[in-house]
């Protein structure tokens, strides 16, 4: 689509087809990937409206991953999230659903809870990542990892376990200086308190 096309407009009067992920700009620039979720059958009659090539529908996967159709997983979880303590973070976290840094425990809930079932922008967190000044930037797990390379910050994928090595060489070969870790107390230390 366009790059100057709104996402979520994009689909928004196409029954049964929802957006799941803004995945940025791609290509020269002058376009925007986008991931769609929904019935294969309305994907399918969605495509045909659009010119040959510009939706591929992938026959290995089966949900609709960050879209309504994943409600019955929010559902599923939501007693799970609301017996978990959260806690405010101690290390910035930055939202994949909107260009903010979350500060509170019941913000990351928040964020756990819409996971499922709203779209998530790879856009929105590299911005929020480069406002807050982010030198290095590690992709963990399996990702479609052409999607963060227009962020103003290196990235290294970390995929397996095999890459870690890889991504604390990068840290090294980039010249980052990590911040002091505070030490976690050990349960023996914590009774003592």
């Amino acid at each position: 689509m366009p790059l100057d096309t709104d996402p979520g407009a994009f689909v928004a009067d196409v029954p049964d087809v929802h957006l799941s992920a803004d995945l940025g700009p791609v290509g020269t620039g002058n376009e925007r990937m986008v991931l769609l979720g929904g019935y294969r059958t309305a994907l399918e009659a969605f495509g045909a409206t659009l010119p040959p090539g510009a939706l591929h529908i992938a026959e290995e996967h089966g949900s609709a991953f960050h879209s309504p159709l994943q409600r019955h997983i929010t559902d599923f979880l939501a007693p799970t999230l609301d017996a978990i303590t959260f806690k405010n973070p101690r290390v910035p976290v930055h939202s994949c659903m909107e260009r903010k840094t979350l500060t509170t425990g019941e913000e990351i809930r928040d964020l756990f809870r819409r996971n499922p079932t709203d779209p998530v922008s790879v856009p929105h967190m590299i911005g929020g990542l480069e406002d807050a000044g982010t030198e290095l930037g590690l992709v963990l797990g399996p990702a479609a990892f052409g999607t963060f390379q227009n962020a103003d910050f290196p990235v290294v994928h970390v995929e397996s376990p095999d890459h870690v090595f890889e991504a604390m060489t990068a840290v090294y070969d980039f010249g980052i200086d990590l911040p002091p870790v505070e030490p976690v107390a050990t349960a023996s230390e914590a009774v003592a308190r």
